[in-house]
C-alpha cells in the first residue's frame, strides 16, 4: 500500500492487494482539501470592522453644546496663527476659522476628500485571479478505472490598454473634484460669516437711529400739543406728528425683528445655538474705511479668477474626468485576457490544462460607449465654459455695482455733511433766541433721514462688495490673513503623482 499526493495532501488513495480487485481511488478528499485551503486564505484576507451606529438623540446634544468656546475652535485658530479673543472681540477671520471648525458642511467635504482618497487607492488595486474547482463522476463507468474527473484551475485576469491606469487617474481626478469641492465650501462658509456679521451690524445701527428718531418726534409731538393748547398751531398739525411718531414706531419694531433675525442667521453661519452666541462680544470691521478698489487691481484679481476660482477649478477636474471616461471607452475596445492554467484528473490520467479566453467583439465593438462617452466630454467642456462665463459675469457686474453705489454713499455724505452743519446752525440761532425748539427737532430729524440714507449707501456698497469678493473669491474688505493650512489646503500627494 502507498500514497500518492496532489496538490500536497492526500487527494486520492490507491490501495493494491490482489490483482483481481479493482483500483479504489478517493479524489474527492483531494478536492475537499483544495476547497479547504481556498476558503481558509479568503478568510485570512478577510477583515472585521465594528459596527459605528448612530444615536440620533445623543448626536443632536452634541451638536447643540458646540461653542466658540471649546478646545477645539483654540486649535483651529492656533493653526491659523490667530488666539481667541479675551477683551477685544471676535473678527471675522477667527469667526471664519471657528465656522470651519464647527459646521457640518465643512466636515462633509473635508471626510470626501478622505473617500476620494482611499478611493484611488481601490481603483489602483490589480483585480485577484480566480479559483474553479470542478469534480465529476462517471456514472458509466465499466469499472477497474477509477470513475472521478477532477479539474481545478487558476485564472488570471490580465487587463489590456492600460485600464487599470486609466481607471486609477479617474479616481485621481474624482479626488480633485473633492478638493475643490472643500474649497468651495470653505469659501462658502467665509462668505455666509461676512454677509451675516455685516447684516447685524447695518442692523443694529438701523435699530439705533429708529429709537433716536422714536426719541425725536415724541419731542416734536409734544411740542405741537403745546402749540395746540395756545393756538399757535392746528390739530392737523397734531394729527401730522402723531402719524409720524406711529410710522416710525412700526418701523423700529420690524427693524428690531430683522437685528434678531440678523443675530439668529450669524450664529448659524458659525454653526453655533444662538443662545451660545449672545454673549460673544464681535469686532465689527469700520464702515467708514470701505476701500476704493482701483480698476487696474480689479482687472489683476479678475485675471487670477477667471483661471484660478475654486469652481472653475473643480469644473475643469470634472472635464479631466470625462477624459478619462473616454479613454476608458477607447480602451474597451481592447479585450482583457484571462489565462488558467489548471490540472485535471480524468479518470486515472494526470493532465496539465492551460486556458485562455478573452470576448469576441461580436455584437459590440465599444463604437457606442465610445460615442457616448465623447458626447460627455462635450457636456462637461460645456459646463466649464458655463462656470467660467458665470464668473466672468459676476466679476463685472459686482464691479460695475461697486462703482454706481460707492458714488450715491458718497453723495449721500455729502449730503448728511450739509445736513450736519444746517443742525449746528440751527442750534445756534435756537441758544441765541432767533428760533425757537421746534426748529431745531425739525432740522434733527433731518439729520437723522440723512443718516440713515447714508446707511442704506452703505449696505449697498457692502452688497456689492460682497459679489465682488464672491466673483474674485479672495477677501477685498476687510482684508484677511488667513492663509490655506492643512491636509487640504492644495493637492494631495496622490493628486501629483
Amino acid at each position: 500500500m502507498f500514497w500518492v499526493n496532489f496538490f500536497g495532501g492526500d487527494s486520492q488513495r490507491i490501495v493494491f492487494t490482489d490483482s483481481r480487485y479493482p483500483v479504489r481511488v478517493r479524489p474527492w478528499r483531494g478536492a475537499m482539501h483544495l476547497a479547504l485551503g481556498a476558503v481558509a486564505l479568503a478568510a485570512g484576507a478577510c477583515r472585521s470592522v465594528p459596527p459605528a451606529p448612530i444615536d440620533p438623540g445623543a448626536n443632536a446634544v452634541r451638536l447643540e453644546q458646540r461653542s466658540l468656546g471649546g478646545p477645539t475652535v483654540d486649535q483651529a485658530l492656533g493653526r491659523y496663527g490667530l488666539t481667541t479673543p479675551k477683551s477685544s472681540g471676535w473678527s471675522l477671520d477667527q469667526l471664519t476659522v471657528a465656522a470651519w471648525t464647527l459646521r457640518p458642511d465643512i466636515a462633509v467635504a473635508r471626510s470626501e476628500i478622505d473617500a476620494a482618497k482611499a478611493n484611488v487607492v481601490v481603483r489602483g488595486k490589480r483585480p485577484n485571479p480566480t479559483l474553479s474547482l470542478s469534480p465529476e463522476r462517471v456514472i458509466s463507468n465499466p469499472g477497474g478505472i477509477t470513475p472521478w474527473v477532477l479539474a481545478t484551475a487558476m485564472t488570471f485576469p490580465i487587463e489590456t490598454a492600460g485600464k487599470r491606469g486609466i481607471r486609477r487617474q479617474r479616481a485621481v481626478e474624482t479626488e480633485r473634484v473633492a478638493i475643490w469641492q472643500f474649497g468651495q465650501a470653505l469659501w462658502t462658509a467665509r462668505a455666509q460669516v461676512r454677509d451675516a456679521l455685516f447684516t447685524r451690524e447695518l442692523a443694529k445701527k438701523t435699530v439705533a437711529l429708529d429709537d433716536r428718531e422714536v426719541m425725536l418726534r415724541s419731542q416734536y409731538l409734544d411740542w405741537i400739543d403745546t402749540k395746540i393748547k395756545f393756538g399757535a398751531a392746528t390739530t392737523q398739525d397734531g394729527f401730522v406728528a402723531s402719524q409720524s411718531l406711529a410710522a416710525i414706531e412700526s418701523q423700529r419694531g420690524r427693524d428690531n425683528a430683522a437685528l434678531a433675525a440678523a443675530s439668529a442667521d450669524l450664529s448659524s453661519a458659525i454653526g453655533v445655538r444662538p443662545e451660545h452666541f449672545s454673549q460673544v462680544s464681535v469686532s465689527y470691521p469700520a464702515l467708514d474705511r470701505i476701500p476704493n478698489v482701483a480698476p487696474a487691481d480689479l482687472a489683476t484679481a479678475r485675471d487670477d479668477a477667471l483661471a484660478n476660482r475654486v469652481d472653475i477649478r473643480r469644473a475643469l477636474a470634472e472635464y479631466q474626468i470625462a477624459e478619462q471616461d473616454l479613454r476608458a471607452a477607447v480602451a474597451k475596445q481592447y479585450p482583457d485576457i484571462n489565462i488558467g492554467p489548471g490540472y485535471l484528473f480524468d479518470q486515472g490520467d494526470h493532465k496539465i490544462t492551460l486556458s485562455v479566453d478573452f470576448p469576441v467583439p461580436l455584437f459590440d465593438n465599444g463604437s457606442a460607449a465610445i460615442n457616448a462617452a465623447i458626447a460627455a466630454r462635450k457636456v462637461a467642456a460645456a459646463k466649464f465654459d458655463q462656470v467660467q462665463a458665470a464668473a466672468l459675469a459676476q466679476i463685472d457686474s459686482g464691479f460695475a455695482r461697486y462703482r454706481a453705489v460707492l458714488k450715491a454713499l458718497r453723495a449721500a455724505k455729502d449730503a448728511e455733511t450739509q445736513s450736519r452743519k444746517s443742525y449746528q446752525t440751527a442750534e445756534k440761532i435756537v441758544q441765541a433766541g432767533g428760533a425757537d425748539r421746534g426748529v431745531l427737532l425739525s432740522v434733527e430729524l433731518d439729520l437723522v433721514t440723512r443718516e440713515k440714507n447714508t446707511l442704506d449707501a452703505e449696505r449697498a456698497v457692502i452688497t456689492a462688495l460682497g459679489q465682488l469678493e464672491d466673483g474674485i473669491e479672495r477677501p477685498i474688505f476687510p482684508p484677511s490673513t488667513l492663509k490655506p493650512v492643512g491636509a487640504y489646503a492644495g493637492q494631495t500627494n496622490e493628486s501629483r503623482q
